[in-house]
């Protein structure tokens, strides 16, 4: 798991639906996930051994609590499955604000083909790798 980052403002996300980000290279990255500032410096990817996963879902001021449960690979496609269970203090008493909910994690580079997207064991999205990357 990595901390110390947010979403950047302009990051391309699904319209009220989680979005999975699959990065291989630093700079693209860096173009939707910004360091926050924190007195902690945010964990950093090697992108010449791994490569960086992250699930955004659409802001909320009730923000769900998120684990992952499983990333493995299979037949070249990476399968990233995460549990979302709702916050039972936050359903009773919202934040005051919004907040924009996330995952972030590397894993060892891999060869792949599609990413799927798995959220309490239901499909929600698939990504096919693009040739230009």
């Amino acid at each position: 798991m990595l901390t110390g980052y947010f979403l950047s403002n302009d990051a391309p996300v699904n319209k009220g639906k989680p979005t999975l980000f699959v990065f291989e290279q630093a700079e693209t990255f860096e173009q939707v996930f910004k360091p926050a500032a924190t007195s902690k410096r945010p964990d950093v990817v090697n992108f010449a051994k791994e490569m960086a996963i992250g699930i955004a879902l659409p802001p909320t001021n009730k923000p769900p609590k998120l684990s992952v449960s499983k990333v493995f690979v299979q037949d070249s496609i990476l399968t990233v499955r995460y549990i979302r269970m709702a916050d039972t203090t936050l359903t009773h008493n919202p934040q005051s604000f919004t907040s924009q909910p996330m995952l972030l994690l590397a894993i060892p580079k891999q060869t792949i083909l599609k990413t799927k997207l798995v959220e309490n064991g239901k499909v929600v999205q698939l990504v096919k790798k693009h040739e230009h990357e």
